[in-house]
């Protein structure tokens, strides 16, 4: 969700690729299917979660926030093993202060907003007054002036979950989608598969009922899958549970910001020995 930009160091652009993405005319719709419960392996959550300690272990609150959030959106009912208790609270909850003190107001809102997922009935402590709110608006709006559209997607993406209740705020009309529509299709054209998979999942929260617009085909969803297995292989952590989560909400049948965070609706897969079409699950993060 673009939460990381500032600090971790992004795979080089020749192991990103996005080939043959062209849509034929009348293409049939792309199946992206993703379930974590058999796209996870035991192996991979136990590596996912050393280094989720790992960051614990040396007050990496920023990377410890990041990490946890993507653990809880893939496995929503495995939280309790995150252990995310007062100790972990306090660390981020400070290292969120430090961000307001400096009016890093980026950092602020990326914390805030990961706060808000992990922890959702502490978000009154997180002082989101109005003096915040205009120092997180001010720099969407020194994106859009500057025409900084991956970044005001980031922006954007995090105060709509912020704040649910003020997107008319966000100046989100069709001159900033097409901005970030052109971004989009640049990391397109340059196979860059980092910032697409990252822009289009912004795109998809920001606006849910122009998703198709997004031309995912299934070249692109297996290019992305593709890169999910290799942070497997090299054992990029990381990456691999941000991967494996903009694949999860890019999948999703509907994603909904809501006052706890985001509630995502996801087709569990059919048996093929069950008649009965299973119901969808909503989950809220």
């Amino acid at each position: 969700m673009g939460i990381r930009k500032h600090f971790e160091k992004k795979p080089s652009d020749e192991d990103l690729k996005l080939q043959d993405l062209v849509l034929e005319q009348e293409q049939a719709k792309p199946e992206l299917k993703f379930d974590p419960k058999t796209e996870i392996s035991a192996t991979d959550w136990q590596g996912m979660k050393d280094k989720l300690e790992s960051c614990r272990r040396n007050n990496d609150w920023w990377n410890f926030a990041g990490q946890a959030m993507e653990l809880k959106i893939l496995f929503s009912d495995r939280v309790s093993e995150l252990d995310l208790n007062d100790s972990a609270w306090q660390g981020m909850k400070d290292w969120l202060e430090g961000e307001r003190q400096r009016k890093d107001w980026w950092n602020f809102t990326a914390q805030a907003m990961l706060l808000k997922i992990l922890f959702p009935d502490r978000v009154p402590k997180l002082d989101l007054d109005d003096s915040a709110w205009r120092g997180m608006r001010n720099e969407l709006e020194a994106y859009s002036q500057n025409n900084h559209w991956q970044d005001f997607a980031d922006q954007a993406m995090l105060l709509k979950i912020l704040f649910p209740n003020r997107v008319s705020e966000l100046d989100l009309d069709d001159s900033a989608l097409l901005g970030m529509k052109d971004v989009l299709e640049n990391a397109r054209q340059r196979d860059h598969c980092y910032p697409f998979a990252n822009l289009a999942i912004n795109l998809k929260i920001l606006f849910p009922n122009r998703v198709s617009e997004l031309d995912l085909d299934d070249s692109a969803w297996q290019e992305m899958k593709n890169e999910l297995e290799s942070y497997r292989r090299e054992g990029h952590w990381y990456f691999f549970s941000t991967q494996a989560m903009e694949l999860k909400i890019l999948a999703a049948d509907e994603v909904k910001v809501t006052d706890q965070g985001l509630e995502i609706t996801m087709t569990p897969p059919e048996s093929f020995k069950s008649e009965k079409k299973p119901r969808p699950e909503r989950r809220n993060f």
